[in-house]
């Protein structure tokens, strides 16, 4: 005889996921959705930094600028995009190379934030290491939370200095292609709204400049299709060919007959005088004489 319990108990849960792999599935979607933030990210980025660089390097050919081709640049291109709004009116002051100020206002910022970072962690690293050997880490503790805060107001006062000058520069350009309030709303809403500022930059890049408003481009030498001389009107064969029947040849002049002089006691004694003046004098006595006798002839005559 064979003694043995069986024992099958069912309380009518369905059989489903366990706990591991709920949580598995959980962080493939959080990844998936992460990573599609990210590639929407980098294309909207790559997007955007094309318009604007085209953007920028027609507006620059358009003002006669000798460097467009910094519109591809990084940190290049702020600096051409500042050069592009002139100098700017402040109260009193103006400010001068708004280009200059683009480039050196993030790198400052940066060094800023860099070092109070670079702090924050030696800070903490001594507190920690106080704390572990002397149990006296309640000043470090709150040195932290000093540099903390001046890390926040570091970041906060950069992107705001940022952002009322990236406000300021695109002003300086709209307005020269539209009206004062819309360059205003332009100029504000480009800072809040992704790819604003290289789209509307893209379209007012092709837009007349208001009158009275275009650049002042340096005066161009003509061009003559690459020639440095103009072009001349070109000649057809028959009119620069004549032929040589209806040119009619010269006539062959006569040989001029010399007379020879006589000089006379005048010219012998003075070597300056030239004897064909003193030719032309005889010959203007004989002419005299020859009109005085001919009178005389005629009333023998009669």
């Amino acid at each position: 005889m064979e003694y043995g319990n069986d024992f099958d108990f069912s309380y009518g849960v369905p059989d489903g996921p366990t706990m591991s792999s709920s949580g598995s599935d959980i962080f493939s979607v959080i990844m998936t959705v992460y990573l599609l933030v990210i590639v929407a990210a980098v294309i909207i980025g790559i997007v955007k930094y094309v318009f604007k660089s085209i953007a920028l390097y027609r507006l620059a050919q358009r003002t006669g600028n000798a460097n467009p081709w910094m519109a591809w640049v990084p940190f290049a291109r702020s600096y051409l995009q500042g050069d592009l709004a002139g100098s700017m009116p402040l109260k009193k002051r103006r400010l001068q190379s708004p280009g200059l100020w683009k480039v050196l206002i993030p790198l400052i910022g940066t060094a800023v934030i860099a070092g109070l970072y670079f702090l924050f962690i030696v800070v903490a690293g001594i507190g920690t290491a106080l704390s572990y050997s002397t149990g006296m880490g309640a000043g470090s503790l709150t040195l932290i939370w000093v540099i903390v805060f001046l890390l926040i107001i570091a970041v906060v006062a950069l992107q705001a200095i940022e952002a009322v000058l990236d406000v300021l520069v695109n002003f300086h350009i709209y307005h020269r292609l539209t009206s004062h309030n819309m360059a205003i709303i332009h100029s504000v809403l480009g800072i809040f709204i992704p790819m604003y500022e290289a789209i509307c930059l893209f379209i007012m890049s092709k837009k007349p400049y208001n009158p009275g408003m275009e650049p002042n481009l340096p005066p161009q030498a003509p061009n003559f299709g690459g020639n440095p001389i103009p072009p001349t009107m070109p000649v057809s064969p028959a009119a620069s060919e004549t032929p040589a029947e209806s040119v009619s040849p010269m006539p062959a002049e006569a040989p001029v007959q010399q007379v020879p002089v006589t000089p006379t006691e005048s010219s012998a004694q003075n070597p300056y005088v030239n004897p064909m003046q003193v030719q032309g004098t005889e010959n203007l006595a004989k002419d005299a004489q020859s009109t005085e006798a001919e009178p005389t002839e005629n009333s023998a005559e009669k």
